[in-house]
């Protein structure tokens, strides 16, 4: 995990990274709207993809990334590997289902769900039992899709399933590095990095979370915006390689900086 070892030599602060997560969500019916709207708010980078033009405009679909138009069995040539996916498969038949799901379950991914039926889902599962996919591959499926909380309508639907992507994406404690800060350190631009390293109580944003400052002054990413990240920027051009500073969000500390968040984040400057 994403933390602080005490250890006899001193604190090592133990970063484990991964991509920024992409959901890409196969089938743009009336589930998929709603769930590519939570994603987005959740920081997801969402693409969508069906067969049909008209369901793909940017009225129904403000929030996605990435509207793909094309068969399900292109779905391979379309969407490229990413190393942190999500996959949620809201095709209109068992077909199409079948067509995604088998060329996913030939790449890496984090999350597949899959939405439908009992009876649809069986059919795909024997389906793809029959091209040779083994039962430990299809059980790793999330199907029926979503968190069982009883929901009938679209929107409470792409509740559950955004409920259960968070659940699966916060089973271990890592680091997501924003793509503009990621840009940023590939093209080995001169700046400072600002890294939360430790949190105590509650704060905006959690530990190992970035932000990036160019040699012109502009920031990439965020540390929980507000005024922790106003006094961050502010003192930053000062900062030595390796300061680490504290900012105390209780109720005194965070009535001082604008936020009463009730907590304490250490800071780490790093000089690129």
């Amino acid at each position: 995990e994403t933390k602080i070892l005490d250890t006899e030599k001193g604190r090592i602060f133990v970063e484990i990274l991964e991509k920024n997560p992409h959901l890409v969500i196969l089938g743009g019916g009336h589930v998929s709207c709603p769930v590519a709207h939570m994603a987005k708010m959740l920081g997801f980078h969402v693409t969508v993809m069906d067969d049909r033009e008209e369901f793909l405009t940017k009225e129904r679909f403000p929030d996605a990334d990435e509207r793909i138009l094309g068969s399900f069995d292109e779905f391979g040539e379309k969407i490229p590997v990413y190393e942190n996916a999500y996959y949620v498969i809201v095709t209109r038949g068992h077909l199409g289902d079948s067509a995604c799901a088998r060329q996913i379950l030939r790449r890496p991914y984090t999350y597949l769900g899959m939405i439908g039926s009992k009876n649809k889902v069986k059919l795909t599962r024997e389906k793809l039992l029959g091209e040779g996919f083994s039962e430990e591959q299809l059980n790793s499926i999330h199907a029926p899709i979503g968190l069982p909380i009883g929901g009938h309508m679209p929107a409470e639907i792409a509740v559950s399933i955004a409920a259960e992507i968070v659940q699966e994406k916060n089973r271990y404690d890592v680091s997501y590095i924003d793509g503009a800060v990621e840009d940023a350190v590939r093209k080995k631009e001169n700046g400072i990095m600002i890294t939360i390293i430790s949190k105590s109580g509650s704060s905006p944003r959690g530990t190992g979370s970035k932000m990036f400052i160019d040699k012109d002054g502009n920031s990439y990413g965020s540390i929980g915006g507000g005024n922790v990240e106003f006094q961050a920027l502010k003192y930053a051009p000062e900062a030595q390689h390796g300061e680490i500073r504290k900012y105390n969000l209780s109720n005194q500390g965070g009535a001082n900086l604008g936020m009463i968040c009730g907590g304490e984040v250490e800071v780490l400057y790093e000089l690129l």
